[in-house]
């Protein structure tokens, strides 16, 4: 090799070298650690071998996030994600349970081609209000199948494949997304496709904000109890939400929506109309003491249908069930993991209080009811995938009590106890109302 090229080469290495350091100064790196210990009884007393008693784990879920600035207005945020059950690295079930998995990925251009407009492309987060319909993908209920099912409920995965247009029309803000959240057979048939508008006005007082969105999902994902959907399958989605601080003390919020469209039953020939509505009122009260005490309400209504769907004429008449979509809510800690957030109505009794500056302690009380009566003669178990003994005809899903405690041990590291136990109600056959609880205690640091 020649003098000259050696040199060049030289020239060329210091060159990258300092066009790649200039680059990581841009770079910003940060994440966190969650280990939990879990124990779970959610069989209800059932003795039989098809529902698992006394789940005992412990699992951790760990996240690295890169955030660069590049030019002017120009950004790109990449996060990678692990969540895995402890000693389970050779589980064969579960495909790259030991490597970190892709959760975030976009790219952000401010004032593309238009000062108003900015544009995020790429694998993001999805959230607008209270995620009664965006939040995440697959629901707060379920999780991708790289996840374990025993923390499906609870994965950090919410990121959706999208592309998003914000304008900025203060105090007028529109949001514009595209999300392919299914892809399957890479054609058009069988996609799950969502496409929606959210425009939000910033009252400037009070705190206040009031929405208006519409989403079109085509071939939308439903309970798991229904058939896989196709090409007629369409829920569009119209509602609104407001949110105001009253007061210094007072919160109110009241959101509504309703669905529409076509809803594919039993075979892909038979379909019925959508006609479907939910409903969410919350008011927060703040004691403004020096404990922060807090008081809560929520009332939520989620419609039900009251046809098996399963007679012979049924093509012309609605189906009445919400469907539950992208939704990031928890009516409590164990009723989430054992009902898809669909015909159910429930209130919620909050209270939150500091009793040291780094000590947080919280209560829930939930009282639950199906907004329809039940059609079947069980329901699944949650995550184990067991089966539990449930009477027909019946509404009462029964009372949850949820405590939680928080330890801000220093301002990076938090020590946190949370504990859910569901009281059954009448829906629970005379086999299965025992109490069934749900119990976590952890630790969660961030860098």
């Amino acid at each position: 090799m020649s003098r000259k090229l050696i040199i060049a080469m030289a020239i060329l290495s210091f060159a990258f070298a300092g066009t790649t350091f200039a680059a990581v100064e841009n770079i910003k790196v940060s994440g966190d650690i969650n280990t939990e210990a879990v124990t779970r009884d959610l069989s209800f007393g059932n003795s039989g071998s098809t529902s698992t008693n006394d789940e005992q784990y412990l699992f951790s879920q760990i996240r690295v996030k890169l955030d660069a600035d590049l030019t002017e207005g120009v950004s790109a945020v990449i996060s990678l994600l692990n969540e895995r059950i402890w000693g389970e690295e050779a589980n064969d079930n579960v495909d790259g349970n030991t490597e970190l998995a892709l959760d975030l990925a976009y790219v952000e251009l401010q004032e593309f081609l238009y000062e108003p407009l900015t544009l995020v492309v790429g694998r993001q987060n999805l959230r607008f209000g209270n995620a009664l319909i965006i939040g995440d993908p697959d629901t707060n209920r379920y999780a991708s199948d790289k996840v374990f099912g025993e923390i499906r409920d609870l994965s950090l995965r919410k990121s959706f494949d999208a592309v998003r247009g914000i304008l900025d029309f203060a105090p007028w803000t529109i949001d514009v997304i595209y999300a392919k959240v299914e892809e399957n057979a890479l054609h058009s048939n069988d996609d799950v496709t969502v496409i929606g508008a959210n425009a939000a006005y910033d009252w400037s007082s009070y705190n206040g904000v009031t929405e208006a969105y519409f989403y079109s999902v085509d071939n939308s994902p439903r309970p798991t109890t229904a058939s896989t959907a196709d090409s007629k399958d369409k829920v569009y989605v119209l509602g609104s939400r407001a949110h105001a601080d009253l007061n210094d003390n007072l919160t109110l919020g009241l959101e509504g929506a309703y669905q529409f469209g076509d809803y594919r039953v039993v075979d892909a020939s038979n379909h019925r109309h959508l006609n479907a509505f939910a409903v969410q009122a919350m008011a927060e009260y703040r004691l403004l003491d020096a404990k922060n005490t807090k008081l809560g309400m929520n009332y939520t209504y989620l419609s039900g249908d009251n046809d098996n769907g399963d007679g012979p004429d049924i093509s012309d008449d609605a189906y009445n069930g919400w469907n539950p979509l992208f939704e990031d809510q928890s009516p409590g800690e164990v009723i989430n993991i054992l009902f898809d957030n669909t015909n159910m109505q429930y209130w919620q009794l909050s209270a939150s209080t500091m009793p040291q500056e780094d000590i947080t302690l919280g209560i829930n009380y939930i009282y639950a009811r199906l907004a329809q009566d039940n059609k079947g003669d069980t329901i699944d178990d949650g995550n184990s995938g067991g089966k539990i003994n449930v009477n027909r005809d019946d509404k009462e899903i029964g009372h949850e009590i949820d405590l939680y405690g928080v330890y801000d041990y220093t301002e990076d590291v938090q020590l946190k106890l949370t504990g859910g136990w569901l009281i059954p109600g009448n829906l629970f056959a005379d086999s299965n109302d025992n109490v069934g609880y749900s119990l976590r205690a952890g630790m969660n640091v961030n860098f």
